[in-house]
């Protein structure tokens, strides 16, 4: 058993949980007795109950119950409302009775009797001098050494319920079809794969696609996205590093968000933004690899969940690419990619699956937090043809298709964004 100095008092601590506490704002930007939230998240490969479980600090406890899936993240505020009202979205769990005191103090994880997790702040406890105000405090390490080594200061309010603990022990390999892709008008894929589509155009196209790309499609963890890409974007000329979507820079698989604390490291940019549609971690869209890049982190806070749009300033740190308030420009030789990928998940999710909302394509930048949709479809189409599909964006696809079994119709053809979107546009 380890003990830590806790208020004068030895507490005996466990060495080691699959349950952690991940994530605290406990000094929030308006009134922390609404704002204030605490995250869990199971880093093992097994389910866990939280039966017998609490959290506690020097002057409340709170009690768990449920279980939590391999990567599943719990998030518990002190109101519905006020944690909606940063994040335009629930937290698993509301009435949290804990202080967290702006002055120092400490939050406890226990198994019944055992303390199996702690964190503090601001020297409650001795040696823990971490302190953020207006930010959230997160656990930025994938080993849990009991020491404020693990932690680190968030660059804003946190992003709740997507925790990065880089998990390398319950990864896998999801089986899915072969098959060439085809640049031209002919059909592509894999012998047969779209025999249902053929002689159909316009919304009947569309919703037949629709079906087809749900085929076979596995469910993955957001952890297994880590070791997906990791395959899918290798860098041919260096099978250490992977390439960055944005910035096209080749780098190290390992130096990744929740490893290091650097805006230069790479993390999972979901290019159709997840707060538009699909917030949780346990819904489709949110671990689809087919729209899920390696970014670089700084790149992927620019971008943020701007719609995809021509125009706006180079953006400093990789200026062939745009911004402005409201939109980004990818550099050139992705943005038929950024196009497909939006294609792909306009036509894969159109409120057919239990947890996902039907997203669709709008002709403006009006999206916003909390809607299933994205613009500009016209610019999006037009980038489809300006840089049409290339060896590097075939072989990204199989790799793809095999971890999660299904296929993106638009980069096997093309041509059939013309023939569903085309008139929108004329």
């Amino acid at each position: 058993m380890k003990n830590l100095l806790l208020a004068g008092a030895l507490l005996p601590f466990a060495v080691s949980s699959q349950v952690l506490i991940t994530e605290v704002f406990y000094d929030t930007p308006g009134n922390d007795s609404v704002e204030e939230w605490i995250e869990l998240t199971n880093v093992g490969c097994t389910e866990q109950s939280l039966a017998g479980w609490s959290i506690r600090d020097n002057s409340a406890t709170y009690y768990l119950n449920g279980t939590l899936a391999p990567n599943q993240s719990y998030v518990i505020a002190r109101s519905a409302s006020g944690f909606e009202s940063l994040y335009a979205a629930q937290p698993d769990a509301s009435g949290l009775t804990l202080a967290l005191g702006n002055s120092g103090d400490y939050v406890q994880l226990r198994d019944t009797n055992s303390t199996v997790d702690m964190v503090a702040w601001e020297n409650k406890v001795s040696g823990w001098n971490i302190a953020a105000k207006y930010k959230t405090i997160y656990r930025n390490s994938p080993t849990d050494t009991d020491s404020v080594d693990d932690w680190a200061v968030h660059s804003g309010y946190g992003v709740p319920g997507d925790y990065d603990y880089p998990d390398t022990s319950c990864g896998g390999n999801g089986g899915g079809d072969g098959g060439g892709t085809n640049p031209g008008g002919e059909v592509g894929g894999p012998d047969g794969y779209y025999d249902d589509a053929s002689g159909l155009t316009g919304q009947a196209l569309k919703a037949k696609l629709g079906e087809i790309a749900a085929r076979g499609h596995t469910q993955l963890t957001y952890s297994q996205v880590w070791d997906a890409l990791s395959y899918s974007d290798e860098d041919p000329n260096n099978p250490n590093n992977v390439i960055l979507f944005y910035t096209g820079r080749s780098q190290d698989k390992g130096y990744r968000s929740g490893v290091y604390n650097d805006g230069d490291a790479w993390n999972r940019e979901h290019s159709w933004p997840k707060s538009l549609g699909f917030p949780s971690k346990s819904q489709w869209g949110y671990t689809d690899v087919h729209h899920l890049r390696p970014t670089d982190a700084s790149m992927n806070s620019t971008r943020g969940n701007k719609d995809y749009d021509n125009g706006g300033s180079p953006v400093s740190e990789s200026p062939d690419n745009k911004t402005d308030s409201n939109s980004f420009e990818p550099r050139d030789a992705v943005k038929g990619d950024a196009a497909r990928m939006m294609f792909y998940m306009a036509v894969r999710y159109e409120g057919n699956d239990a947890n996902m909302p039907d997203l669709y394509l709008v002709n403006d930048t009006s999206s916003n937090t909390g809607t299933p949709k994205l613009g500009v479809l016209c610019t999006l189409l037009a980038w489809n043809s300006q840089d049409p599909v290339d060896d590097w964006e075939r072989r990204r696809h199989e790799r793809n298709a095999e971890w999660q079994g299904n296929r993106n119709p638009f980069i096997d053809n093309a041509q059939w964004v013309d023939e569903i979107y085309g008139a929108s546009c004329n």
